[in-house]
């Protein structure tokens, strides 16, 4: 899969306008939270954040998801469907996605290195 695909495109932040590698303004809803690692618009904010911390060009989750090789598929009458990577693709589209989800809710946040880690294999 091509390197380059991301949800954003690497364009400024559609919170704050902030640039790849610049920090979001105070405030900006569309960071993650350093706590939990959810876009700071659906985190509840009791930690007192007040950014996300630097742009990176991802929304929260999506290096994430790309990474773990985590995708998902918009199919009609079963709404949002776990898939593998697609080989040949060469844009995310409206039916086709890094699975947000999943990373929010299989994986885990890692507050000291701030990043979503895999889970942990489950005791057979």
């Amino acid at each position: 899969m091509a390197a380059e695909l991301t949800l954003s495109r690497g364009e400024p932040c559609i919170g704050c306008g902030a640039r790849v590698g610049t920090e979001h303004a105070a405030g900006c809803r569309e960071g993650h939270c350093p706590q939990t690692g959810l876009p700071q618009s659906i985190c509840s904010g009791r930690h007192g954040h007040s950014g996300g911390g630097v742009w990176t060009g991802l929304v929260p989750g999506e290096g994430a998801a790309v990474s773990f090789g985590w995708f998902a598929e918009l199919r009609p009458g079963e709404g949002w469907v776990p898939v593998e990577p697609r080989p040949d693709a060469v844009d995310y589209g409206a039916d086709y996605m890094p699975d947000l989800n999943r990373v929010f809710s299989q994986a885990r946040w890692s507050p000291a290195a701030q990043k979503w880690v895999p889970p942990r294999p489950s005791a057979s």
